[in-house]
Order: structure tokens, then C-alpha cells, then sequence
């Protein structure tokens, strides 16, 4: 069995025989090869056991080796993988800097838009995605645009933009290779759980969350980012006595020292359950512990993500501790004003909930997506655009002028979602209007 058909069926036992196997190999000179044991090693912790941050001191050394390589493609490699141990790790400073140094040989990789998000400098995340996602479709790099586009679902989600969602689905469902990656696709239940609850449809949400089981035993990486959306179908609900009761049941799972990123989401959600179900002592021990994880690296979106219920427990520790001024107490004001922010925000962008179903996620009908209205002259240039004609041509065709041609044109491209005339016309044919 190969180290990608141990990984497509999940297959830790061959895994780790695969990983024990690599490191007696003799060093090759060609530098691919030597990233092949170290490809196993982040497999292994980061994507079965979810304990990337005990790849960090080993990651910091192939950094060096990786240097003296020469290669673009293993610091590439390398600093991706390092970046996201350190945001394992908690330390988004860090891994921030990784991502900054590796902008030097690729102008975005997921792990610089994942501290953004969390930062809430959500424009700037965005920004980085889509220059990530140009330069992966330059070069065929498939992971990286699966990977792009489900980041980019997040990002749009926190930005509130339901449509911006959309479209970014729609993509990541038109790429050919996409059936190939099980983990990408298993993603996809979860961001539409998310996309109900962001348009206040908790029914289908919670009906969603009553068919996700998560075992006693070890956990796939999916669980671990589909627990918080159960939770917070919970919250919607307000059964906020059995979401303590789940995040109790769970904690060993959730409370992770080889992965901080994960225990700053849980002990979030733990402080909001506590808070609401009255028990105010345990409610401050944990927000004691998590803003003493989450204030030096400057989390935001970890405490947003939760909205008004998290307001409400901040709020309550920062009455209790008023007496007491410290950076904690003038953090925790900060992330009040930041909660102020969000809702302005999304005041101002309440129409975006009202576009239509999100069915691209469903297997059943991919192509669904988007309910595109073209006018008759609008079909007569996609249909000139698909046959290759220039503006000249078409104008000539149709008995307009090039401006005329120009503005149908651009019609086009906002209708469809699209950047270029070559993506309008992909998603024309793969919505059937071609």
C-alpha cells in the first residue's frame, strides 16, 4: 500500500509502518525526495492524530536544510507545513511570520488568510485567497486550490457575505480533481451547516447535527471542525445545558495540549455554557484560562464566532474584574468594542441574506447553484463568447456597437460570478446555459 492509498482510506497502523519505513531510507541528493518522510511525518500528526504542534522543532530544522536546498518548492512545502503547526501550536505571531517569509516564493498560502481571519482583518484575508487561488489555477495546484477555496467559504462566512459563499463553493465544486480529495469533501456538510445558521434556518442545521456521531474513540479531522457547528446549533436552539453536557463528554478529545487551536475553540464554547447555564465561578475559571491563551497573539474571531451569547459572557468577566486594570481587562474591552463592529457590519449587509438556496453543496445537483437570469442579448453574446469571437466580431454579428458589446459583456461576468471571460463561459456551461 502507497502512502496515498493508506491516506484515502485512513489507514493509521500503514501509516505509521510508511513512517517508521522512511526514516531508515538513505538521504537521496534530490531534495523531493528527502520531503517524502517529512510529508509523512505532518500526515501523520497533523492530518490522523491532530497534534501538529509537536512537528514544530522538527519543521524549524527542515527549514534550514530545505534553505540550503535551493529549492523554491521545498520552503514552499516546508514553511507551509510549519505555519500551520505553529497555529496548532497557538502561536499566531509566528506562524504570521512564516507565512510573511514565504510570501517571498508564493504570494499567499492558506495559513497567512487562517491568522487574518482570525485577527477579523477579513478583507485582507480575502484579498490573500483570491491571490492564492490566481496562482494556483496558473499553476494546477490542486490542494492548494481546494484548500483556498473552503479557507475562502470561512472568510466570507465571517464577512457575512452569503453570495461571496456561494460562488466559492461553486468553484471548488468545478474542480475536476476535487472528488479525489475525501478530506476536502467531507468539509462540505459542515460550511452548509454554517450557511444555515448564518441565514437563521437552525431547523435544518439541527436536523444536520443529530447525524453527526462522534465516537469514544479516536476522532477523523473532520469531527474536530464539525464539533464547534454542533454546538452552535445547540446555542441556537438554546439547549445550552445539553451543549455542556457534550463539551463535558468530550473534553479529552477537545482539550489538546499537541493542538492549542483546538482547545482555544472548545474552552471558548465551554465558557459561553457555563455562562448561560448559570454557573458563574466555572464560567470565570475558564475565561481566565483561555484569554490567557488567546490575548498575547491577539484572537478575535475565536470570541465573534460565537456572537451575542459571548458578548454576554465577556461582559460578565470584565464586570467581575473591573476593580482589578490589567492588559486582560483592556483586552477583553477590546474584544467588546470589536462585537460593537461586527453588528454594525452586519446591519449593513442584511440583504445579502436573501439570495437564493445554497444547492451547490448538495451531490446530487452541483450545477444548481446560482439562478442566473440572462436577457436574450446577454445569451446571444455568451454564445458568441463560447464560439471565441472577439468584440469586433460580435458587435458585427449582432449589429452593436463595441461598447454596447463591452457592457453586455461585463453584464455577463457579474451575473455569472465570474473574473474573466473564459471562467463566465465554464460556468455558464456547467449551470446548462450553454
Amino acid at each position: 500500500m502507497t502512502l496515498y492509498e493508506a491516506l484515502a482510506t485512513w489507514d493509521e497502523e500503514r501509516l505509521s509502518t510508511l513512517h517508521q519505513e522512511m526514516q531508515k531510507l538513505e538521504q537521496d541528493e534530490e531534495v523531493i525526495w528527502q520531503l517524502l518522510p517529512l510529508f509523512c511525518d505532518f500526515i501523520l500528526h497533523y492530518v490522523m492524530r491532530q497534534e501538529g504542534a509537536v512537528l514544530v522543532p522538527r519543521l524549524r530544522e527542515a527549514k534550514q536544510w530545505g534553505s540550503r536546498s535551493g529549492s523554491p518548492f521545498a520552503m514552499i512545502r516546508i514553511m507551509q507545513f510549519l505555519a500551520t503547526a505553529e497555529v496548532e501550536a497557538g502561536h499566531l505571531r509566528l506562524a504570521y511570520e512564516e507565512s510573511l517569509a514565504a510570501l517571498e516564493l508564493i504570494e499567499q498560502i492558506t495559513g497567512m488568510a487562517w491568522v487574518l481571519s482570525e485577527w477579523n482583518r477579513l478583507e485582507e484575508a480575502r484579498d490573500r485567497l483570491h491571490t492564492l487561488l490566481q496562482d494556483a489555477t496558473t499553476w494546477q495546484h490542486s490542494d492548494l486550490l481546494l484548500s483556498g477555496y473552503l479557507t475562502l467559504t470561512e472568510v466570507e462566512l465571517a464577512r457575512g457575505d452569503m453570495s461571496a459563499v456561494q460562488r466559492a463553493l461553486h468553484e471548488f465544486e468545478q474542480l475536476e480533481a476535487y472528488q479525489g480529495y475525501a478530506d476536502h469533501w467531507h468539509w462540505l456538510p459542515t460550511i452548509r451547516a454554517q450557511w444555515w445558521l448564518a441565514l437563521g434556518r437552525v431547523k435544518e442545521a439541527s436536523n444536520w447535527a443529530a447525524g453527526v456521531v462522534f465516537p469514544q474513540g479516536p476522532w477523523e479531522r473532520r469531527l474536530y471542525g464539525a464539533f464547534p457547528i454542533v454546538i452552535r446549533v445547540y446555542f441556537a436552539e438554546h439547549r445550552f445545558r445539553e451543549a455542556l453536557e457534550l463539551l463535558d463528554s468530550f473534553c479529552g478529545h477537545l482539550d489538546r495540549p499537541a493542538n492549542i487551536a483546538i482547545t482555544i475553540t472548545y474552552l471558548a464554547q465551554l465558557l459561553v455554557a457555563l455562562h448561560q447555564t448559570a454557573k458563574s465561578e466555572q464560567a470565570s475559571e475558564v475565561a481566565t484560562r483561555l484569554l490567557a491563551l488567546t490575548e498575547a497573539e491577539g484572537y478575535l474571531r475565536v470570541y465573534l464566532d460565537e456572537g451575542e451569547p459571548m458578548r454576554q459572557a465577556l461582559l460578565a468577566w470584565l464586570t467581575s474584574h473591573s476593580q482589578q486594570p490589567s492588559s486582560t481587562t483592556a483586552y477583553v474591552s477590546q474584544l467588546l468594542a470589536a462585537f460593537e463592529q461586527e453588528a454594525n457590519r452586519a446591519s449593513r449587509s442584511l440583504e445579502v441574506t436573501t439570495i437564493p438556496e445554497l444547492s451547490l453543496v448538495q451531490q446530487s445537483s452541483p450545477a444548481t447553484a446560482l439562478v442566473v437570469s440572462l436577457t436574450r442579448r446577454e445569451q446571444e453574446v455568451l454564445r458568441l463568447l463560447a464560439a471565441g469571437a472577439p468584440n469586433q466580431e460580435i458587435a458585427e454579428a449582432l449589429v452593436i456597437s463595441v461598447a454596447t458589446v463591452k457592457k453586455h459583456v461585463s453584464n455577463l461576468l457579474g451575473k455569472l460570478a465570474a473574473s474573466s471571460r473564459t471562467q463566465a463561459i465554464a460556468h455558464a456551461r456547467a449551470l446548462s446555459l450553454l
